[in-house]
């Protein structure tokens, strides 16, 4: 990694690679280890020396020169409900440039508002791509905050290896586990309740019981592979697609009605383990 100031006026060194950086002092300055490090040394010294490599200084400098901005987002459509918004990967820091960035903004005391909330705005932009990996990480930090929004993007957890999940302290990994087991059984509950006629409203009277059959015989299939992160309604949206439902407009009506009930109702269950126990 590298660095460049303008308008240096002060240097500090990293003693472990002897290359010295210009740096400004107000940047520094907003760091409080800096800040009292310059109180002890007065305003007569030039040149800092720091036990950390170059690429660490120089990881370290930007962060104090240029607070990395957070994420640009774009939002997606209605119905890709997970992510809710999509992170541009050009402005995203990379996932393992991120612990190192952490543990100097937590060295360094560094800003929590300019820098370390910006960081973790970074580390949670890869919780769609890399769950485990952010979950893990984001508990090792104390960010409770992420870690719970990440939960939303886990697999089930009996799909991943013991290496992967030992670092997890048992009490977060078994609200995790609740969490997902309460997501099944809601999901699962509000497939099987959910007639494509309920009632007998909106019924076809050519296709009725051929459309009941292949609604039911969609969600009864579906119902037993229901996992925490599978798409309830994106699955039965399906059956708008197949005959008789497709070439009839009553049956595909009363098809996108039941769909579009589902997708409500699914919306509502927790995705995170603060809404879980709220």
């Amino acid at each position: 990694m590298t660095f460049q100031c303008i308008n240096s006026d002060f240097h500090v060194r990293s003693v472990q690679d002897n290359e010295i950086f210009a740096v400004r002092r107000e940047a520094l300055c907003s760091s409080e280890v800096f800040r009292d490090m310059f109180t002890c040394c007065g305003e007569s010294e030039q040149v800092l020396d720091l036990h950390e490599s170059a690429d660490s200084l120089a990881a370290l400098l930007n962060l104090l020169h240029r607070p990395p901005p957070p994420p640009t987002q774009l939002k997606r459509d209605e119905f890709n409900h997970i992510p809710k918004v999509w992170n541009d990967p050009k402005t995203v820091i990379p996932l393992p440039l991120l612990p190192k960035l952490f543990e100097l903004a937590d060295k360094y005391a560094l800003p929590s508002d300019s820098v370390v909330g910006v960081l973790g705005e970074h580390l949670l932009a890869h919780a769609p791509e890399d769950p485990l990996a952010v979950y893990v990480f984001a508990l090792s930090q104390g960010l409770q905050h992420i870690a719970s929004k990440t939960v939303q993007y886990l697999q089930p957890m009996a799909n991943y290896d013991l290496d992967e999940v030992k670092m997890i302290p048992i009490e977060a990994y078994h609200r995790v586990v609740q969490l997902q087991d309460t997501r099944v059984k809601a999901m699962r509950k509000y497939l099987l309740s959910e007639d494509i006629f309920p009632h007998g409203y909106g019924s076809c009277a050519s296709h009725s019981r051929e459309t009941v059959q292949l609604w039911n015989s969609k969600r009864m299939s579906l119902a037993v592979k229901i996992e925490t992160l599978t798409d309830v309604a994106g699955e039965m949206e399906i059956a708008a697609y197949q005959e008789p439902v497709q070439s009839c407009a009553v049956c595909r009506k009363a098809c996108i009605a039941a769909v579009e009930m589902l997708r409500y109702k699914c919306r509502k269950i927790p995705r995170t383990v603060d809404e879980l126990n709220s």
